[in-house]
């Protein structure tokens, strides 16, 4: 098998996700603020938190990769964005995406609940993701004194955050949860469910759509979706090389076979 090591993210890589990673918390935050002090209306905050989230997403699923939590600085490990009222950190999503990448759509599979059964199904684990992951992450490994002191903190900003302006904070949090959840389904369901079979799939896009969703998302989201099967054999590579890899990839193919 090729290893592409020349188009392996980094120590770079790393400290531009985790950069990444504290901006977009940081503007999703700044939304809920101005939004509950009337500077943003309702229409460009469900925009640009969308956004956010979206490539907040990709940045947090790139870093498991590429560091372990002990060498994140806190504030990352505790991934304070309220999706639910009872989530998990760093520690535990990186635990449970490692063994996806292990058992990928198998029952093995510990995001098989958001993945196999038919859309519908997967729909259902998309929509409760959180709640689900966090009970079954507890059920089977148990609960530490940091996974209990951070649900307690994430818990308390929920809170404390709901308090400050209860139909705001619902507003807002709907937005989080509705992209969290769209993103959840595609790139689990639709890149390893296909037509009744598990496995892991590519999602081709017409070239206008392509560029489209860069311009609005980024490439590290656009191109870890379309090539998802790549990523999954390769999972070291950065995703903005994957296309790269890609192509390398049918070249050699069409070489054997001729």
């Amino acid at each position: 098998m090729q290893t592409f090591n020349q188009y392996y993210a980094d120590n770079n890589d790393a400290r531009e996700y985790q950069l990444k990673l504290h901006l977009f918390t940081f503007a999703i935050f700044v939304c809920f603020g101005a939004f509950v002090t009337g500077w943003l209306n309702i229409w460009l905050m469900v925009v640009i938190v969308s956004v956010a989230v979206t490539r907040w997403m990709i940045v947090f699923h790139e870093l498991f990769h590429l560091r372990r939590p002990e060498e994140l600085d806190y504030l990352s490990r505790l991934q304070i964005i309220p999706f639910s009222p009872f989530n998990m950190g760093y520690r535990e999503y990186r635990d449970m995406h490692m063994r996806h990448h292990k058992y990928v759509a198998t029952t093995n599979d510990p995001d098989a609940f958001h993945i196999m059964g038919g859309p519908l199904k997967a729909l259902f684990g998309a929509v409760t993701q959180q709640e689900q992951a966090t009970f079954r992450y507890i059920k089977a490994n148990g609960i530490s004194q940091e996974l209990a002191t951070m649900i307690a903190i994430r818990l308390s900003l929920f809170i404390s955050m709901f308090l400050i302006s209860p139909t705001a904070f619902l507003i807002w949090w709907l937005v989080l949860r509705t992209t969290y959840i769209v993103n959840d389904f595609v790139f689990f369901h639709l890149v390893h469910y296909r037509s009744g079979s598990s496995g892991t799939f590519p999602i081709p896009l017409p070239k206008y759509i392509e560029y489209l969703t860069i311009l609005v998302y980024g490439i590290d989201v656009v191109y870890a979706t379309m090539h998802h099967d790549i990523h999954h054999k390769h999972a070291r590579i950065a995703a903005k090389y994957l296309p790269k890899v890609d192509k390398e990839l049918h070249a050699d193919y069409h070489m054997k076979q001729h």
